[in-house]
């Protein structure tokens, strides 16, 4: 009989458990460094992007681009939070970084101004006599809400350089995007036809829970045609399967979080509540007359607090 080493044993609970996420999820989940990567990452998938990018950006219309070097973005020191930096170069020379976070990270707005700040950058010499840069866009695609946009209600919202007392827009030479994911609240159908936006976000939030295409999403098939998790190669299904692990693990954290709060909560209103009937009854055997000390063997109260009842 052949022995089966550790590293088959693992390999084939890989495969497994790989089978069985593909029949339960035939579409990647968008929101993970590996699952975004293998959609928008892949250059056989250039088109895609681009359609994604001038769905985002509406100031200007890309026609072609090439993918950058994002290793030239530096990790920080939360880089286990952080997911995907994809860097790309338009036609015209502009800079567009998108960066991917599922986890809220204080701060982030800081974080995403350092990026951009990176992009200028590198554009100019250091023995240059001039400043002159290609327009930079940073694009930051969220699965929280920023504290400090939580009056908003728009998904989307941009930032460039403004003269303060009136408004007037300075130029764009940076543009800094927020799409905050928790506000996209629309269904299949109330999605804008014309709003190309509106079905990127869905699928975003959407698409590792479907099975098939809906009808709706048709009209990016495409994108379903990228996600398919059958064609991811065997090193991105270990990164994925790893960080769908992690993903599950750190819900059931939150989850439990969550759960002892609320026990936690209801326990400290349960003794809240027994401690004023405790009182109630005191008051009432007080007033009836009763003897202090037979008060307190029955209610538990000290002296000095049926005293001061």
């Amino acid at each position: 009989m052949k022995h089966i080493t550790e590293n088959e044993q693992v390999n084939f609970a890989m495969q497994m458990q790989w089978e069985e996420l593909v029949k339960e999820h035939p579409y990647v989940d968008l929101l993970t460094d590996v699952g975004f990567k293998h959609v928008f990452g892949n250059p056989a998938n250039k088109t895609l992007l681009i359609d994604f990018l001038n769905a985002v950006i509406s100031d200007r219309h890309i026609v072609d681009l090439t993918y950058g070097n994002n290793d030239r973005i530096p990790t920080m020191k939360d880089s286990k939070h952080s997911r995907l930096n994809l860097l790309c170069i338009t036609d015209d020379g502009s800079r567009i970084i998108v960066e991917l976070q599922r986890s809220p990270q204080k701060d982030y707005i800081y974080r995403s101004i350092y990026y951009s700040s990176l992009l200028i950058r590198e554009q100019v010499e250091a023995d240059s006599n001039t400043f002159y840069f290609s327009p930079v866009y940073c694009i930051n695609i969220l699965d929280f809400i920023l504290p400090e946009f939580s009056h908003l209600t728009d998904v989307k919202t941009s930032l460039t350089m403004r003269e303060r007392t009136k408004g007037v827009e300075l130029h764009r030479l940076l543009t800094i995007i927020y799409i905050e994911l928790p506000k996209f609240k629309k269904t299949l159908g109330e999605l804008d036809r014309g709003n190309l936006l509106d079905f990127f976000c869905y699928c975003l939030r959407n698409i590792y829970k479907l099975k098939n295409i809906p009808e709706p999403l048709q009209k990016i098939r495409y994108l379903f045609d990228a996600a398919e998790a059958a064609a991811m190669d065997s090193q991105e299904k270990i990164s994925y399967i790893h960080e769908m692990n992690t993903a599950r693990d750190i819900r059931n954290q939150i989850q439990f979080a969550e759960d002892k709060g609320r026990e936690d909560g209801l326990e400290k209103g349960r003794a809240k509540g027994r401690s004023e009937e405790r009182k109630t009854m005191a008051s009432k055997l007080k007033a009836d007359g009763f003897d202090i000390d037979l008060i307190s063997k029955y209610t538990g109260l000290t002296r000095e607090e049926i005293e001061e009842l």
